[in-house]
């Protein structure tokens, strides 16, 4: 995520599959530009930081959820709607990052990444068969929730794959090894230019090329 290496002349280390998972199971989930950097993945719902990549899909169960609402008790149950679209969004949320690790293994050591229609076809295949059963008793205004979570359509298996930093030197070795995102590079380059420092430029660049949707 920071792009490390040991030093600017020498090529990116190996790629963790698990690592490669979760950075672009969050990329592709909130839509973000880039890959690398910092950011928050916040838990708020249907907002401004709602996971982009079913936004559409949330809305549009969100509407006949509030439909079903006001036809059967003329208001709208909040508490319950919000339930109802966090059970969605963590199911699906789980089931997208498995859809990475199915393909983690391979892309990490070819340091590749899928097209966005095949993308588009994880999102399909990980979005969770359910079913809700809304119960109302009028007489007492109260109101409960019933969630059937049906079995998928395909099975999605996480495949266990081997991290190459998993013995405690390669963990020491990360901590010392410096930071080449594209912006420190162009930064570098700006600040001191030299041929060396444009050959980096050029290099980080072509790698950033290889892993972005």
């Amino acid at each position: 995520m920071e792009l490390r290496k040991s030093n600017e002349t020498i090529e990116f280390p190996e790629i963790c599959p698990y690592a490669y998972a979760y950075v672009f199971w969050r990329k592709s989930l909130l839509k973000e530009e880039h890959f690398y950097g910092f950011n928050s993945l916040r838990t708020s719902l249907i907002s401004d930081v709602a996971p982009l990549l079913i936004r559409e899909l949330l809305e549009y169960f969100s509407d006949q959820v509030v439909n079903y609402q006001m036809k059967i008790r003329r208001s709208i149950d909040m508490g319950g709607l919000s339930w109802i679209l966090e059970k969605l969004v963590l199911q699906f949320c789980e089931n997208f990052f498995c859809a990475w690790m199915e393909t983690a293994g391979k892309r990490s050591k070819e340091i590749s990444v899928p097209s966005w229609k095949e993308i588009e076809n994880m999102r399909d295949r990980s979005f969770p068969d359910v079913a809700f059963k809304y119960n109302f008793d009028e007489s007492s205004s109260s109101s409960s929730i019933e969630y059937y979570h049906l079995q998928n359509k395909e099975p999605l298996l996480t495949n266990k794959c081997n991290c190459p930093n998993q013995h405690e030197t390669a963990k020491q070795d990360i901590q010392s090894m410096i930071s080449c995102t594209p912006q420190k590079v162009a930064m570098l380059n700006m600040s001191n230019p030299s041929d060396e420092h444009k050959i980096l430029q050029k290099t980080v660049e072509t790698y950033v090329k290889k892993l972005s949707f």
